[in-house]
C-alpha cells in the first residue's frame, strides 16, 4: 500500500502527517508498526512521531498521534499545529478557527493568518495542583542536590510537569546529569527537563535533552515561559528561541490561560510503501 505524507516542522521538530480523510484507510492495528517504520533515520523517512487525520464524528477534522516509538498516549500540542496548518492549506475546514477532536479532548487553533497558529495549553499549576501566579515576593522554587551539587528548579504542570531552571553557568555534562536525575526519580510521572537562557525581559532561549519521542516544543516553551514569569525575570508576552526556530509565548491575565503560537513549515512530501500483510 502506498501512503501521500508531508513531512512537517516546528520548533526544530520533524513530524510527519498522513490525510486519512478520504480514500483507503490503513488498518489501525498496524499503526504502532507503521509509525515505528516511518520515523527511522536511516531505514525509514525519519521523524519524531507521524500525525493521522480522519473524519471526526462532532468536526470535520480528528487527529490521532504516534511519536516514534508507536505510542499515542501522550499528547503533542506540535502536532494539532501541523495538522492545523495543513488543514487550512487545503481548505478542508473554514474559518478563522479549527476545531480538531482527539482522544485528549477538543482542541482548537486560531489561524492568526496563513503562517502564525495559536493553541491553548490551559492553566498553568504546581505539583500539589494549586494553580501558578507572579504574585511578588511568592517562592516557587525547590532546591535538590544532585551528586553533591545544589540544584535549584521549579517545577510547573501543563498536564504534565516541566522542571525548569535557568542554566547560565550550567556546563553539558551537568544538564545531562540533572536530566538523567528527573527522568528517573518518579518513574509514575513523565518528569521534562528544560534549561532556560534570559535574553531580556522579553525574550528567551530554551534547551532540552529529553527523548526525540518525547519532544514537544509547545510544552517545553509553555514551561519554560511560565517558570520565567513566576520568577520575575520575564513579562507574559515572549519571543522563544528553540533551535534555530521560534515560539511566541502568552500568559493572559484576564483567563489565566497559556498560549503557545507557532510557525508550522513543509519540509518535504513523498509516497511511502509498505505491505499490509506484513
Amino acid at each position: 500500500m502506498e501512503l501521500k505524507f508531508y513531512k512537517l516542522q516546528i520548533g526544530g521538530n520533524d513530524l510527519l502527517l498522513v490525510n486519512q480523510l478520504k480514500g483507503k484507510v490503513v488498518d489501525e492495528e498496524i499503526l504502532p508498526q507503521l509509525t515505528r517504520n516511518m520515523c527511522r533515520r536511516s531505514r525509514g523517512i525519519g521523524a519524531n512521531g507521524v500525525i493521522f487525520l480522519y473524519r471526526g464524528v462532532e468536526h470535520e477534522v480528528r487527529v490521532k498521534f504516534y511519536n516514534s516509538r508507536g505510542s499515542s498516549k501522550k499528547i503533542s500540542y506540535d502536532s494539532f499545529l501541523c495538522a492545523a496548518k495543513y488543514v487550512f492549506d487545503y481548505g478542508l475546514t473554514g474559518g478563522q478557527y479549527i476545531t480538531l477532536e482527539s482522544r485528549f479532548g477538543i482542541f482548537t487553533v486560531d489561524c492568526i493568518d496563513s503562517t502564525n497558529f495559536r493553541i491553548v495549553l490551559g492553566e498553568p499549576g504546581n505539583e500539589d495542583g494549586s494553580l501558578l501566579n507572579d504574585k511578588p515576593g511568592t517562592d516557587f522554587s525547590r532546591q535538590i542536590i544532585i551528586d553533591g551539587k545544589s540544584t535549584v528548579y521549579t517545577p510547573v504542570t501543563l498536564g504534565e510537569t516541566g522542571m525548569v531552571l535557568f542554566f547560565s553557568n550550567k556546563q553539558k555534562n551537568d544538564k545531562r546529569e540533572i536530566t538523567d536525575y528527573f527522568r528517573h526519580i518518579d518513574p509514575h510521572n513523565s518528569y521534562r527537563t528544560v534549561f532556560v537562557n534570559i535574553y531580556n525581559e522579553e525574550e528567551i532561549s530554551v534547551e532540552t535533552y529529553s527523548q526525540f519521542y518525547k519532544r514537544d516544543n509547545c510544552f517545553i516553551s509553555a514551561v519554560a515561559g511560565v517558570a520565567s514569569v513566576i520568577n520575575g525575570v520575564c513579562d507574559r508576552e515572549l519571543t522563544i528561541n528553540y533551535r534555530a526556530d521560534t515560539l511566541f509565548f502568552q500568559w493572559d491575565r484576564e483567563d489565566n490561560q497559556v498560549y503557545i503560537t507557532g510557525r508550522p513549515a513543509y519540509v518535504f512530501s513523498g509516497t511511502y510503501y509498505f505491505d499490509e500483510e506484513e
